[in-house]
């Protein structure tokens, strides 16, 4: 429940929130004039048009580096949850406030206190923006929840890399082994007749559950194999043990002595 959909991380999602929040700053405050907002943007001096553009700026600017920031980190190191993700947004609406106060002081030229105007415009921009934001983050959970349900299909191995992205999407009973190798893992498979090989950078602890969900076996320190293309197990005159695949063309798999006993049980 906590993990952000994939789908927030896309491009036309940011654009959503970039351009939609401070588009309907724009649109909300000269349609329909709220009290809260006109009073402070007003300033007695008729200038609400001026000032609500040259605020839908900041807000357009603010939210354009937030959300270039925000698509940068996920695609590295930070892991987007809900929690996150909403502390994010209550982020970029203090820093939206903060900015439009800076401007509406050097307007007022110090007639009110800063920190009066940063209280002000915080509660101005939580009022109005809080509608883009909450019908936008429940739009796309909806729209993130139908794509899922509609590509979910139980016998297919859904591979996701470090940042949590869907790479690689293929039945298990198609997967023949596979193999850690530093930051990656190699994962080999049938298509069709033809032997193909997949490099996915993740480690094969983020893969446990999804390789014992599906059937494949730990097999060796770095392999994990699929019983069902397993021909025979080998041991040779110095005790090493390897499995040989039904698919000619694959070198032996190593085996540990300690996953002999499982994977001998499939066979």
């Amino acid at each position: 429940m906590d993990k952000l959909p994939a789908l927030f991380r896309k491009l036309r999602s940011q654009l959503l929130y970039i351009l939609g929040i401070p588009a309907f700053f724009l649109c909300f405050v000269l349609i329909y004039q709220p009290s809260h907002a006109t009073t402070l943007l007003q300033m007695q001096q008729n200038m609400l048009s001026f000032n609500t553009t040259i605020i839908m700026c900041i807000l357009l600017g603010v939210m354009l580096i937030s959300r270039a920031l925000m698509m940068v980190l996920s695609h590295h190191q930070l892991q987007l949850t809900w929690s996150r993700y909403i502390y994010w947004e209550i982020a970029e609406l203090i820093t939206m406030s903060l900015f439009m106060a800076l401007y509406l002081t050097l307007i007022y030229q110090g007639e009110y206190p800063y920190f009066y105007v940063v209280g002000q415009s915080i509660y101005a921009l939580l009022l109005i923006c809080i509608y883009p934001y909450v019908v936008f983050n429940i739009s796309l959970a909806y729209v993130a929840e139908k794509e899922e349900q509609v590509s979910y299909d139980d016998s297919l191995m859904r591979f996701l890399d470090n940042t949590q992205r869907v790479k690689l999407m293929i039945a298990s009973s198609a997967v023949l082994y596979i193999k850690a190798d530093e930051n990656y893992v190699h994962i080999c498979y049938l298509e069709g007749e033809r032997i193909k090989e997949y490099a996915l950078r993740a480690s094969m602890k983020s893969l446990a559950d999804l390789m014992q969900k599906h059937g494949l076996i730990r097999c060796q320190r770095s392999y994990y194999i699929n019983p069902q293309h397993v021909k025979v197990l080998r041991r040779d005159k110095e005790g090493m043990i390897t499995a040989e695949l039904n698919s000619p063309g694959i070198r032996p798999i190593p085996v540990s002595p300690r996953y002999y006993e499982e994977l001998a049980k499939w066979l």
